[in-house]
């Protein structure tokens, strides 16, 4: 007999929200938001005979998350803080605009077997210089990894997801120049030089395997985040 659909699961989240916004004269904005969160899941059973879902952190747990964001118009032009009364020269030296985004959020929790933990350190790094070594990521000495020696009584007791145990964590710094050419009291131009993922920071992804008999045990092969990317663009606005 399987039960499918069934009530039984549910989840908790409770959250710490911080938010600080200063405008200043000239132009210059920064906005700040911080989350603290936690949340915990009953959604799937250890072992089919449990009489409850197992408790854990929950898949999409994200416990911090800090955004910076910051908008300056630069004090050039005709009007502004440094007037610029030829026209020429304010089409070429006004007008301009930067816009910058620092966004740092811890990874998801990895998702594991159920294997044998003897019990010592880990070592767990998400983020290894060569992420390709086998066991540059996780001490797999802490395990059994022989095929015969893997639990066979039927019944679960590793849990499935660890608050500690995550991937890489998402650093991320984006750009924008923009500038605007006015060309009636209604109408302007705008151009847009944006990049994204500045830095070019690798966020890897997880674990290929975290089944000790697996040749590929505790390897990252793969990444979470796109490379860096530069666009240009345009905007009409009347």
């Amino acid at each position: 007999v399987v039960q499918q659909y069934t009530n039984a699961g549910e989840s908790y989240y409770n959250s710490l929200n911080v938010r600080m916004q200063k405008r200043w004269t000239h132009g210059l904005l920064l906005i700040q938001n911080f989350t603290y969160s936690k949340l915990i899941e009953r959604v799937n059973y250890l072992n089919d005979s449990d009489p409850a879902p197992e408790k854990r952190v929950g898949g999409d747990s994200r416990p911090l998350r800090e955004s910076l964001a910051a908008s300056y118009d630069l004090p050039f032009g005709h009007g502004k803080r440094y007037d610029i009364k030829n026209k020429f020269l304010n089409a070429i030296g006004g007008g301009w605009a930067m816009n910058g985004a620092i966004i740092f959020q811890l990874g998801p929790p990895l998702s594991w077997g159920n294997v044998v933990y003897l019990g010592g350190p880990l070592d767990w790094n998400s983020h290894p210089l060569n992420p390709l070594t086998y066991g540059a990521t996780l001490n797999t000495a802490q395990f059994y990894t022989a095929s015969s020696l893997q639990p066979s009584d039927g019944l679960r007791w590793f849990d499935s997801q660890f608050n500690n145990l995550r991937r890489d964590p998402t650093k991320n710094a984006d750009l924008s120049l923009l500038k605007k050419f006015q060309l009636r009291e209604r109408m302007y131009l705008q151009l847009r030089f944006e990049g994204f993922n500045i830095t070019n920071r690798v966020t890897f992804g997880a674990p290929t395997s975290l089944s000790p008999t697996n040749a590929s045990f505790g390897e990252i092969t793969t990444q979470a985040s796109t490379p860096r990317r530069i666009q240009i663009g345009a905007r009409m606005v009347w």
